[in-house]
C-alpha cells in the first residue's frame, strides 16, 4: 500500500511538470537566422602611365641647346584601379641640379663654376602643371629651391578626387626663352622624381597616420 502511494505521488509530480512545460510552449514564436555576415575592406590603388602607355614612364631630354628656345612636356594618366574614391596628390622629389664640369665658355660667364656643384639650368626652366589639360600651377621653375613648393601649392587646390575606375591626366610642361640663359648652363643637368599619391577620401578629421 505504501509503494502504491509513492507511485501515485510520482505520477502526480510528473503530470504537474508536463502541464507546466505545455503552458510555456503554448506561446507563439518565430525564428530567422541571418547567416554569412562579413566585413570587406575596400581597396585604393592606382596606375600611372605616360604618353606611350608605359607604366611610370619618365622623360629624358638630352643635348639641350640644339635650338635657341627650350620647350617640351609630359602627360601622365593616373587611374584609380581600386574600389574606393581617392584624393590625388602631386609633388616633385629628389631634385638635383648638377654642374657636371666647367668648360672655358662657362668659366668666362661664371668664374667660380669649378667650385660650384649646383647647376643653373633648372632655374631658367619655367614650368606649367596642368590637370586634365587645364593649367593649375604656373610661375615655378625647376630650381632646387623652387621645386619644394610644388606639393604645397597642389595641396592648396580644390581637392582632386578620382573615383574608383576613373582617370585624370597630369601634365608638366617646361620652357626657356633663348634670351633667358647663356653659357652658365653649359653641361648642366636637372633631375627629379615626379611623385603621385592617391589617399583614401574620408569624411571627418584626417587620421594622423
Amino acid at each position: 500500500m505504501r509503494n502504491k502511494k509513492i507511485l501515485i505521488s510520482v505520477l502526480i509530480a510528473l503530470l504537474a511538470a508536463t502541464g507546466g512545460y505545455a503552458a510555456i510552449s503554448a506561446f507563439f514564436s518565430a525564428r530567422q537566422t541571418v547567416t554569412d555576415s562579413t566585413f570587406t575592406v575596400g581597396t585604393l590603388d592606382m596606375s600611372v602611365t605616360g604618353d606611350n602607355n608605359v607604366a611610370n614612364e619618365p622623360f629624358v631630354v638630352q643635348n639641350i641647346g640644339a635650338s635657341g628656345g627650350i620647350s617640351g612636356g609630359k602627360v601622365w594618366t593616373i587611374k584609380n584601379t581600386g574600389s574606393l574614391p581617392g584624393r590625388l596628390f602631386f609633388r616633385l622629389q629628389n631634385v638635383v641640379n648638377a654642374e657636371n664640369g666647367c668648360n672655358l665658355p662657362e668659366k668666362q660667364t661664371e668664374p667660380n663654376c669649378e667650385a660650384d656643384n649646383l647647376g643653373e639650368m633648372g632655374a631658367v626652366l619655367q614650368t606649367v602643371v596642368s590637370l586634365d589639360g587645364t593649367p593649375v600651377l604656373t610661375g615655378k621653375t625647376l630650381s632646387t629651391a623652387d621645386t619644394a613648393t610644388y606639393g604645397p601649392a597642389w595641396s592648396a587646390l580644390n581637392n582632386v578626387i578620382i573615383d574608383a575606375g576613373a582617370s585624370k591626366t597630369v601634365g608638366l610642361a617646361w620652357s626657356a626663352d633663348e634670351n633667358a640663359y647663356g653659357n652658365e648652363i653649359q653641361s648642366d643637368s636637372v633631375g627629379f622624381n615626379v611623385d603621385f599619391r592617391l589617399v583614401q577620401l574620408i569624411t571627418g578629421p584626417t587620421p594622423t597616420n
